[in-house]
């Protein structure tokens, strides 16, 4: 069984994420041009989008700001745009498309 293990290679040549329903913040303009912030939660993550999260929803072409562990020196944010958004029980899927 050892040699399977060994014989084993990841075809993937990008990082991978493991997020397993990382808390993220959330950041975008309402429609009174007020920046808001909101924490969300981070279901998946790829190289051109990710797919979240929130309890209330976007709408579709919307530009949001999703900042991954907010305040620490790991702290990172990227942008993209709302490209679905969809009701499923108490919160809303938001696919984004990132930039």
């Amino acid at each position: 069984m050892s040699d399977e293990v060994d014989s084993f290679s990841e075809r993937r040549k990008s990082l991978r994420v493991d997020l397993e329903s990382e808390a993220v913040r959330l950041g975008w303009q309402d429609a009174s041009g007020q920046f808001q912030t909101a924490e969300g939660i981070c279901v998946d993550l790829s190289r051109r989008g990710i797919l979240l999260e929130y309890s209330s929803a976007f709408k579709v072409g919307e530009l949001i700001e999703v900042t991954f562990n907010p305040g620490t020196d790991a702290q990172n944010t990227v942008r993209g745009q709302v490209c679905r958004c969809i009701p499923e029980g108490e919160f809303f899927r938001i696919a984004m498309q990132l930039y």
